[in-house]
């Protein structure tokens, strides 16, 4: 019987061990996802009360668990409306040096420019590797940094333009507030932080009107810097190029993309009647040869030669003679009288116009010549000094703005007493841009004043200015 049921009992008692591992697993799954219930029910303040913070709690090995198993399962101070706890303001950690290596070309009819701009740090490391670097640049730290840079640099760019290498004038080192394409106004003897500090250099190039291809050629890679992106300027437009040790230089192509210049406005011309010219050598000859025939006649003489011989020399000289001392009567200009303000501004207008007009060429001895079929007299050299500074950017020697808008207003004119010619009472404002260090500088000037215009050499010409306001908007 033993044997019988020998291998049913085993079975039955296999099957109960079984079922109760089962049941004893099923129980120990309820406890747990209990007690995770009651964990995720926990609130901050349940949280504080079971951690013995700031109350005397016993020992016991069970709370411990409980709390480190709650605390990442926290809710968010909102929910249950209490306020979050405040963090802990960092350690104020002083601005890293800014790192900076820029490029910019600007491409304009007769010019070019360049201008580059390095952070302070790499910079006055490179100038000085055995000084230790300042905070703070003052005055006198800036100045003498520039003067130390200054013949060290000079040799760093070159231009070509059309293949022609172009001889440039490297215009200085500068300290510059802010950073590329955002410099900000210095005030004066200001102290800047070094991490906010920048070094720029600048040259300037002749060039053509309208060059086809300008090459800029880069040698001033120090420290780390081995690349450094360049970023032209054309009329309204920009691109960038890139130079490095390997490639240091980078080609630009107008491809009749750079505006032209402006040409001058035309002025009212005076109408000039020419005169009734007199050939007085002709007029000599002729009378003479008449004189000499009739002598021989007199005198029963014979002509030498004979007569048709002294015929054709008397037409001929005639003939030579007739360019020599010639004499003009009458004729002359037709000088108008103008009184009407229109007449006056149609003649001022473009007077004043061309005058900024001669200030795009870069050449002091064109300027001239330009400026000379405007403004006559004393005038000229006066209207150039006052002009180029206006125009110039901050007093920075090759940062002169570029006219590209112009109106005049005549408000009163009247005839010039001490001979032809008027007076007006007008005002005329001025717009130019320039681009600089990245980014460009509208200038607008309005000026109020007495203009005299009087005929010089049968044209229209400033001759005298007073200028009673000037206003920069």
């Amino acid at each position: 019987m033993e044997k019988t049921l020998g291998p049913v009992i085993c079975l039955k008692r296999l099957l109960q061990s079984s079922a109760a591992t089962v049941l004893r697993s099923f129980c120990v799954l309820i406890a747990v996802a209990t007690a995770s219930a009651q964990t995720l029910q926990l609130n901050p303040a349940d949280m504080l009360k079971g951690s013995g913070i700031g109350q005397a709690q016993p020992a016991t090995a069970s709370v411990a668990p409980a709390t480190a198993t709650a605390a990442p399962e926290a809710p968010p101070a909102a929910a249950s409306g209490l306020p979050a706890p405040a963090t802990a303001p960092d350690a104020t950690v002083p601005a890293s040096p800014q790192k900076v290596a820029q490029g910019y070309l600007y491409v304009e009819p007769y010019q070019a420019r360049f201008e580059a701009m390095f952070d302070a740090e790499r910079f006055l490391r490179w100038l000085n590797p055995l000084k230790e670097l300042p905070a703070e640049l003052d005055a006198a730290a800036q100045k003498a940094a520039c003067e130390a840079a200054h013949k060290q640099v000079q040799d760093w760019c070159h231009l070509s333009a059309n293949g022609t290498r172009v001889e440039g004038a490297f215009l200085g080192v500068s300290v510059i507030k802010g950073k590329p394409g955002a410099t900000l106004p210095m005030k004066a003897d200001e102290t800047l932080p070094l991490n906010q500090a920048l070094f720029g250099l600048m040259w300037e190039f002749p060039t053509p009107p309208g060059p086809d291809e300008v090459i800029a050629e880069w040698h001033g890679f120090f420290e780390e810097i081995s690349t450094m992106p360049i970023r032209v300027f054309f009329g309204s437009k920009s691109e960038t190029l890139e130079v490095s040790r390997v490639l240091p230089k980078a080609s630009w192509k107008s491809q009749g993309r750079l505006p032209l210049p402006t040409p001058l406005a035309k002025v009212p011309q005076i109408v000039v009647v020419p005169g009734t010219k007199v050939p007085l050598a002709s007029i000599i000859w002729g009378l003479g040869g008449l004189l000499f025939f009739i002598f021989v006649r007199i005198h029963e003489r014979h002509l030498p030669g004979g007569s048709l011989p002294f015929l054709c020399a008397w037409i001929l000289g005639a003939v030579l003679s007739w360019p020599l001392l010639n004499i003009s009567f009458g004729g002359g200009a037709e000088i108008p009288t103008v009184t009407e303000k229109k007449e006056a501004e149609k003649i001022l207008t473009p007077l004043l116009r061309n005058v900024y007009r001669a200030f795009d060429y870069r050449n002091e001895s064109e300027i001239y010549d330009v400026l000379a079929r405007s403004v006559d007299g004393e005038l000229l050299r006066k209207l150039y000094l006052e002009t180029i500074q206006a125009l110039t950017l901050e007093g920075r020697e090759g940062t002169r703005v570029t006219i590209s808008e112009f109106s005049a207003d005549v408000m009163g004119v009247e005839p010039l007493k001490s001979g032809p010619g008027f007076v007006s009472d007008c005002q005329w404002t001025a717009m130019g841009t320039v681009g600089h260090w990245g980014h460009s500088h509208t200038r607008v000037n309005r000026y109020n004043a007495k203009v005299t215009i009087s005929p010089v050499e049968n044209a229209w010409k400033l001759t005298a200015l007073d200028v009673t306001e000037a206003r920069r908007l």
